[in-house]
């Protein structure tokens, strides 16, 4: 049976057919993604995707239509009225009760399910600069500027030094991610390695990630395995981890090409496929090597790959700049198409309603742009893919 493989791309002021340019004056936060500038995707409640961008938190809904909203378009969401502290937001997570959390450059909004409340108090923040944030059970762990980590729990604020007695041992956390067979959590940093939790309760002990003896100071991101463990990666090498078999090399970004090119992101899909986003499009691995390799001339804007991100409907989502879009799951149709919409552009005048949309539907443009690219997935997607 041929399964088909379809691209969304959000352009930046241009619309497919690349013929026709659409340029837009006053930005509609309800059509599009507010800006290509992405920091951080995340699955919602509703079977939506959170984006946190530079322009705003955008909404894919889970009927395929948006809603942005940002300091100067405040607006109803379905996690509550907001209006952002900020134009730039860092990063967003839910918390165990499924409340919005947002973090920007100066502080932080909490969701309660109707509004939000801000937390700029250095009582409770070190640092108000978030850098990313991540729910552990019942608890949400946020990471500021070069002041460490901080821990939430019924209320509670605590304040984990850099060079506290607890072992943290970095300033500036960038990354972290829960091991879904362990329920540790795993954290990098910019310039001090890997740190490894492994219980919420008790004493706080943070571990240091150690390769053959070698601290992993150039490792700085990490990112979920579905199947346990979690990869470990900078701009040349991939590795996983897991707190019982340790660190083991996956990849170097010389087994990608023959020509250098350097790692941005990855993302494992819930089929075992490991993709990594480069400078040179999205490569697929798997046991046997590279399985996949998607550049602009199947249909993405740039080979310049930033993100990847893996949502719960088992779509990957891509950012290339300029253009946010994603490769939804594969159908039982042969056809290839493309449907797009566009990222806002700067706002020239005017003034737009930020609230949430009412649901429609957005049909797909035809695929005849992309024709030719069915035949190079075709035998790929039967190898990898169960029919």
């Amino acid at each position: 049976m041929h399964r088909a493989l379809i691209l969304f791309v959000a352009a930046a002021s241009l619309l497919f057919p690349l013929s026709s340019a659409i340029y837009i004056e006053v930005p509609d936060y309800n059509s599009g993604i507010a800006s290509a500038g992405v920091k951080e995707a995340i699955n919602g409640r509703y079977g939506d995707v959170i984006f946190a961008t530079d322009s705003g938190i955008s909404v894919h809904t889970a009927n395929g239509t948006w809603y942005s909203v940002n300091a100067r378009h405040p607006g109803e969401t379905v996690y509550g009225r907001l209006a952002p502290l900020e134009t730039m937001v860092t990063a967003v997570a839910l918390d165990a009760e499924g409340h919005l959390w947002i973090g920007y450059p100066g502080g932080l909004q909490i969701g309660d399910g109707t509004g939000y409340r801000t937390i700029t108090d250095l009582q409770f923040l070190k640092n108000r600069n978030i850098n990313c944030m991540i729910r552990w059970g019942d608890e949400m762990w946020i990471a500021t500027g070069r002041a460490g980590l901080h821990r939430y729990h019924g209320d509670d604020w605590t304040w984990y030094k850099p060079l506290g007695p607890e072992g943290l041992g970095c300033h500036t956390v960038v990354s972290m991610a829960v091991d879904a067979a362990s329920d540790a959590l795993v954290i990098g940093s910019e310039n001090d390695g890997i740190r490894v939790l492994g219980n919420r309760t008790g004493e706080v002990r943070f571990e240091q990630v150690t390769y053959r003896d070698d601290p992993l100071r150039g490792i700085s991101e990490v990112r979920v395995d579905p199947f346990g463990g979690v990869y470990l990666f900078n701009r040349t090498t991939v590795l996983r981890y897991t707190p019982d078999g340790g660190v083991t090399p996956v990849l170097g970004a010389g087994d990608l090409s023959t020509f250098p090119v350097t790692i941005n992101d990855v993302a494992a899909t819930p089929e075992g496929m490991l993709l990594i986003a480069s400078d040179n499009g999205i490569y697929g691995w798997n046991s046997s090597g590279v399985a996949l390799h998607i550049m602009s001339g199947d249909g993405l804007r740039s080979n310049f790959v930033k993100k990847l991100f893996i949502d719960a409907d088992g779509r990957c989502w891509f950012v290339v700049p300029g253009n946010v879009g994603y490769i939804p799951p594969m159908t039982d149709s042969a056809t290839l198409d493309l449907s797009a919409v566009p990222v806002q552009t700067p706002e020239v005048a005017g003034t737009v309603s930020g609230s949430a949309p009412a649901p429609e539907e957005t049909p797909g443009e035809p695929a005849g742009l992309l024709d030719g690219v069915w035949a190079f997935f075709e035998g790929w997607i039967g190898a990898v893919i169960p029919g």
